[in-house]
């Protein structure tokens, strides 16, 4: 018997296959899973895509029998609760390398298994900046949400970041501001010379898709010193302290509580050190855990917290 752990990213949608005990032995991944997005559609073919993908990577005979399923999705818990039915339904019917119920299909939001991958405690704070960012909160029995509106009403995602400086190399390409090396590097990324080339790719797809792995150029130019690329950063990392301090003073965290960090953007020091600067200043006491786990982990604990309670 197997326990999977799915985690579903705005971008990429992860999963694990671990043993009953826990230990992790193949993982899969395919494309984006944020309903809000992608439609169920979509999305529950992605999810059922990554867990098929990592149990083709197992040598078994026959199929594999599977004791419990835990899949956290992006803006379910505000926007899809109710159709958590439909939704099962739709990943249990695309899913044909294993035995599983349906029944031990378990949802959740992408914000939950993120958190239960840095801690094993119930109250705490998480807070995401992938494609998107998100910050909740858990404590005792409450909970808040701050930011995760979707990428218009976000400011501190891998998109936004992303955006940002397409604009700023836009302006810079049409003579509104001084070119600096974030106009370089954003170029050479896309591998075109000039903002026609620039728009054609830009445009041509999904610019959620095109436009946020742009944001690791961002933070390339900012290390060497560009400041346009470095007040990009600043500003996307104080927005997401904004709202981590938010969702902290609703649920009445004082001291000694567990604030989980996950998703790319923590990848760049100065995201990093200026969110962590802003939080420490408002909450010294806070225990900060930078995710080195995949998030998936957290997935797989809940996985096996949910078949013990069955």
């Amino acid at each position: 018997m197997y326990l999977i752990g799915v985690d579903g990213g705005g971008t990429k949608t992860e999963s694990r296959i671990a043993k009953e005990d826990g230990k992790i032995i193949s993982s899969g991944e395919s494309g984006s899973a944020n309903i809000r997005n992608v439609g169920i559609e979509r999305a529950t073919s992605n999810i059922a895509k990554a867990i098929e993908d990592s149990f083709t990577k197992i040598k078994t005979e026959g199929k594999i029998e599977v004791a419990s399923i835990f899949i956290g999705i992006p803006s379910f818990a505000e926007e899809y609760r109710e159709r958590e039915g439909e939704i099962r339904d739709e990943i249990f019917k695309k899913i044909t390398l294993f035995l599983a119920q349906k029944e031990r299909i378990f949802i959740d939001s992408d914000q939950k298994v993120a958190f239960r991958a840095g801690t094993d405690k119930r109250d705490g704070v998480v807070v995401i900046a992938g494609t998107g960012s998100v910050v909740r909160g858990w404590n005792k029995k409450r909970e808040h949400k701050s930011c995760g509106w979707g990428y218009l009403a976000d400011r501190s995602g891998a998109f936004q970041v992303g955006q940002r400086a397409y604009q700023e190399v836009a302006k810079a390409l049409d003579g509104r501001r001084e070119k600096t090396l974030l106009t370089e590097v954003f170029l050479n990324f896309f591998g075109v010379k000039d903002i026609i080339e620039l728009n054609k790719i830009v445009y041509s797809k999904n610019p959620i898709d095109i436009i946020s792995p742009a944001s690791l150029v961002v933070s390339e130019a900012a290390e060497k010193g560009d400041s346009v690329a470095r007040d990009i950063l600043n500003d996307a990392s104080r927005e997401l302290a904004i709202a981590t301090k938010n969702t902290i003073d609703n649920l009445d965290f004082r001291e000694d509580f567990p604030l989980v960090l996950s998703g790319g953007m923590f990848k760049s020091d100065i995201f990093f050190e200026n969110f962590k600067r802003e939080i420490s200043e408002h909450r010294s006491k806070t225990k900060i855990i930078l995710l080195k786990e995949k998030p998936t982990v957290g997935a797989i604990k809940l996985a096996k917290e949910a078949i013990i309670n069955l």
